[in-house]
């Protein structure tokens, strides 16, 4: 299980890079008024958007390996905490000052992990009926579905925020569920793989339109709340994941942390000028 406590703290890592260099690709594209498939194409061809996916991209893979032995709730709140690790690449690469309420922050998100790691029992995938993940597959279309339909009325960046957080959520439980399949056949006739791929392309579509409509700190808050709380409810209702005996109030308190410290930071994804004294 410290393997893929690695894992996903690698993941955070790539992550939290990925955070600052889409952030500043994006706001290259012209916003558009409706949630736009095509924006996707037009960011791709953008250099730093691109890079950034690549980030995202190798961000999945080690997360999905993580999934296979970590809880669902666990490999979540250490992806949310990859805005703390944001906040001290800024002040060693480019010596932006954290402030007090800064190192609080930290505090409790690593304290929060800590808490996590000690809490968290080995926790193999669980098997379940092919219903679970048809379920999945008809909750992002209907996520997808109503995000492209309410778009226009999207003003600021707190509502396409937060259903990007809980499409990757929903990409998150779809990972957790294939964990137990073994063969590509399985792969293929799984509606939980479909789910990933329209779960994964609508949720970078809603974060970059949470970019382009506001502020970075909002919209990077947001997510984290989306794509933390809902998938770590449904692990833990749902997918089986569990604690060691007794530890269960440590979980909660090192949850929460985590995840609280991380929105804390969030404001550190705006990409930072460094100093020039």
């Amino acid at each position: 299980m410290a393997f893929g406590f690695l894992l996903a703290i690698l993941a955070a890592l790539c992550s939290a890079n990925a955070a600052i260099v889409q952030s500043i690709g994006a706001r290259r594209v012209a916003t558009t008024a409706h949630l736009d498939p095509r924006l996707l194409w037009r960011l791709v061809r953008n250099g730093p958007y691109a890079a950034g996916l690549a980030l995202d991209t190798a961000s999945s893979g080690l997360t999905f390996t993580a999934l296979r032995t970590v809880p669902l709730f666990a490999v979540q709140a250490v992806g949310a905490a990859n805005l703390s690790l944001v906040a001290l690449i800024a002040m060693l690469v480019l010596r932006v000052r954290l402030a007090a309420r800064d190192w609080v922050a930290i505090g409790g998100v690593v304290a929060g992990l800590l808490l996590l790691v000690v809490s968290a029992g080995t926790s193999p995938p669980a098997e379940e009926p092919a219903a679970v993940g048809w379920g999945l597959l008809g909750a992002v279309l209907a996520l997808a579905v109503g995000a492209y339909l309410g778009s226009p009325r999207m003003r600021g960046p707190a509502l396409p925020g937060l259903l990007a957080g809980l499409s990757f959520g929903a990409a998150a439980v779809g990972a957790r569920l294939l964990g137990r399949v073994d063969s590509p056949g399985a792969v293929l006739g799984s509606p939980v793989s479909y789910t990933l791929v329209l779960a994964g392309l609508t949720g970078l579509l809603l974060y970059a339109t949470a970019l382009q409509r506001g502020s970075v700190t909002v919209a990077s808050a947001s997510t984290i709340l989306g794509q933390t709380v809902g998938p770590a409810a449904t692990g833990w209702l749902v997918l089986g994941d569990r604690v060691r005996p007794g530890a269960e109030p440590v979980a909660v308190l090192g949850f929460v942390l985590a995840v609280t410290g991380a929105v804390a930071l969030a404001r550190h994804a705006q990409p930072h000028q460094a100093r020039t004294d």
